[in-house]
């Protein structure tokens, strides 16, 4: 949903949302991914390796001219079967729901838009019918008023894991939407660029922090979202970290390093990555043991050499980090 929300506020053209409501077996994509397709042909996102956006493309001109949402099934097992021009023997059924972009659905999305920028978390839920056509949208911040249709079963919802749900035989949608990760990079060198290019495009939220202000801005930096200059105590008094935050310190000076680790020591994060040899880091926290949180040499070992390798390790890191905590949140 996030590559799609930039076209939200410009959007002139009709367009159709499609979401991944149900999967059986493996598939490219899970539940709670969506893509966008317009009118013109434009697709934003995507919902398999390629296999389904031109049939979906197709459908959603059909759902266009009816202006009435729609659920599909595809069975991507059979290699042979090409009834539908594929036979893509992907081992899993997508039930996929496609959705006219509307005068209901566009300001729920761009109220969905707000509240993420702001850091709420949304609880998502559609209602079908028990022949599956969408009657309602439903909406439910963490921290804010709940928006969008009413919702009679809200009480009895216990998962917030993406996924179709029955209650009193009633097809429910749940989809958590989650603000993006924030990763706070300390340093603005020429290495940082990389790390703040592919860390962006695999959906991090990029606070880029140094106390060069020629160098910490977004002409430098165009997929950072926040820049934060000053030396290492005047930035870490101007952010409020959380458990779920990430934090990479590459300033490439030894006592900013030092610094910047001796006040993150009392945060509670979920990764703290330090450029640079172990022997530097234990040097840096004064001690021969490092903390279990702080991540050293940064990036996982795949034999990185250049700013750009070292910065697919990391992210590479970033993301197994990440992954690993959605396992345990829904066990």
């Amino acid at each position: 949903m996030f590559q799609i929300f930039p076209e939200l506020p410009l959007m002139k053209e009709d367009s159709v949302i499609a979401t991944i409501i149900h999967v059986e077996g493996s598939s490219y994509k899970k539940e709670g991914a969506c893509m966008l397709i317009m009118e013109s042909g434009k697709q934003i996102g995507m919902l398999s390796a390629g296999c389904l956006e031109e049939e979906l493309q197709y459908k959603s001109e059909q759902i266009l001219k009816e202006g009435k949402a729609q659920v599909l099934t595809y069975d991507m097992r059979d290699e042979t079967d090409l009834s539908w021009g594929q036979g893509a023997g992907c081992n899993g059924i997508l039930h996929i729901l496609l959705e006219p972009m509307n005068d209901q659905l566009h300001p729920q999305l761009l109220t969905l838009k707000s509240l993420l920028d702001k850091g709420d978390s949304v609880l998502h839920i559609k209602q079908f019918t028990q022949d599956f056509q969408l009657i309602a949208n439903s909406y439910f911040p963490q921290k804010s008023p709940s928006f969008g249709d009413s919702f009679p079963f809200s009480e009895e919802i216990s998962s917030t894991k993406s996924g179709l749900y029955y209650i009193k035989n009633t097809p429910l949608f749940i989809h958590q939407y989650k603000p993006k990760p924030r990763l706070f990079i300390f340093g603005a060198g020429q290495d940082a660029k990389p790390l703040v290019t592919i860390a962006a495009q695999v959906g991090f939220f990029i606070t880029l922090c140094d106390w060069r202000p020629l160098l910490c801005n977004q002409k430098q930096f165009p997929y950072a979202s926040n820049f934060i200059v000053g030396f290492p105590k005047e930035v870490y008094n101007k952010i409020e970290f959380t458990k779920d935050d990430y934090v990479v310190v590459m300033t490439h000076h030894f006592q900013k390093d030092k610094e910047l680790l001796s006040l993150l020591r009392n945060e509670e994060l979920s990764y703290i990555g330090i450029l640079g040899p172990r022997k530097r880091t234990e040097r840096l926290v004064g001690c021969a043991s490092i903390p279990p949180s702080v991540f050293s040499p940064v990036g996982l070992d795949i034999g990185a050499k250049g700013a750009e390798e070292i910065a697919i390790s990391i992210v590479a890191e970033l993301i197994q980090v990440l992954r690993n905590k959605e396992k345990v949140r829904f066990r």
